[in-house]
This record gives structure tokens, sequence and C-alpha cells, in this order.
């Protein structure tokens, strides 16, 4: 079961002081797959990912299943785990959704003495992309919503391969300067929320201009990708 960062503070208790192989699997999985690009339904080995992160078979296995239960990797009867496929629809609605639950946490969002970016790596080439999702994080963290940071930590998640292509893109100086005004406005966070959501609102009418020439050439790495769309639309029916 996902939870958020802050879960144990909004509900006034204290986090556990260790976390289970099963966490650091899942953890160690996550990180792989934000780090290393996947393609659009490439498949997810469970001997291979126990191989390259040196954890153990099972607990590799019960991080797929979790990942599966939130939606961020797809799980096919009789053929295994995959990486969600990047489809038009599939990519419009959960642009349409995170529209809507952002919005609802920005006029939710508590205000803050100061505001400081989350820290990035600086040389990765998925940076600026993070930088983002970083401000939609905390974005859903301020609103003291669980619910809203689960349906944003799932949009970074399978929207990630494009912001970073994006970024990688002939877009990548009108991304950065989109990000830049973004991150200028967060210090009115739970302040003057009208400037934060003006700010936030054209970034992501940006994002989705762009993807309208990057999909193409995410999903045209993965000879597969079509395949597997295919599956998961049918067992979306």
């Amino acid at each position: 079961m996902w939870v958020c960062d802050k879960a144990a503070q909004c509900r006034g208790i204290e986090p556990p002081k260790t976390r289970g192989k099963t966490d650091a699997a899942y953890d160690a999985v996550v990180h792989l797959l934000y780090s290393h690009g996947l393609m659009p339904g490439q498949q997810l080995s469970d001997v291979e990912l126990s191989a390259k992160l040196n954890i153990g078979r099972t607990p590799v296995r019960e991080a797929l299943i979790r990942l599966a239960a939130e939606g961020k990797v797809i799980s096919i009867p009789q053929k295994g785990y995959f990486t969600r496929p990047l489809t038009d629809w599939a990519i419009a609605d959960s642009y349409a959704v995170a529209r809507e639950v952002l919005a609802f946490a920005l006029a939710r969002a508590e205000p803050q003495a100061h505001y400081k970016p989350a820290p990035c790596e600086a040389s990765s080439r998925s940076e600026p992309a993070r930088r983002a999702e970083a401000i939609f994080t905390e974005i859903g963290q301020r609103a003291s919503n669980c619910e809203m940071c689960k349906i944003i930590d799932k949009f970074c998640f399978c929207t990630h391969p494009l912001r970073v292509e994006i970024t990688a893109s002939e877009h990548s100086r009108s991304f950065r300067k989109s990000l830049a005004t973004l991150t200028n406005a967060m210090p009115q966070l739970g302040k003057a929320t009208s400037v934060v959501q003006s700010a936030l609102m054209s970034h992501l009418d940006f994002e989705q201009r762009a993807l309208t020439h990057v999909l193409d050439v995410v999903n045209g790495r993965s000879l597969n990708a079509s395949v597997y769309s295919e599956q998961f639309m049918s067992v979306q029916r």
C-alpha cells in the first residue's frame, strides 16, 4: 500500500524507525525505473532485477506486486510485469486528473515560512524533470491529503519518461523557462494561490503541447510497445 512521505505527520503518529526488505526493494526498483528510462511495454523480470539490484527475488516480486497495485506497472496474467505503455488517451487522462487534483491541493495548501526546492542531481539528464515532479509533490504534500499525494505520485511516475524526453528535445529551453517561472512562484504557495496556480497550469499546458512531439519518439524506441499496449487495453476492458 502506497503512503506519502508525510503520512505519519498528517495523522499525528510516529513514523516507523526502520524499513523492511520489501520497502527497500520497492525503493530500489522505483529508483531503477526512474533512472534507466525503460521503454514502454518493456518486461520486468524479477530474476534480472534481483541480480541487478543485489536483492532477493522474493522482495523484488513483492515490490512488483505493490507497483502493479498502485498502477505504476502492469501485470498481465501468464506473461509477467511490464512498464506501462504510453498511449495518447492514457496520457491525456493522466493530465486531466492531475490538473484537477493539483488545483484542489493548491486551495488546501498550508503556508510555509520559507520554500526550499527539493534537492536533485544537477548532473543528471533527468534533473529538470525531477524538479518539476518535486514541485507537484510539494503541492500535494502541503495540502496534507494522502489520497491526493497518491494520485500525484502516480502521475509523476507514469509521465516521467515523457518529461525527460521533453527536456532532451528542442523544447528543453522552453521547459526550463516555464519551470523557472513555476519555481519562482512557489514561495507564494498557501499565500497567493492564484499566482502559483497560474504558473502551474501554464507549465502543465506547455508539457501537454510538447508531448505531441515526443510521444512517438519514446514509443518508437520500443519494438514491443504496440503489442503490450494492445494487451493492456484488452485487460482494461
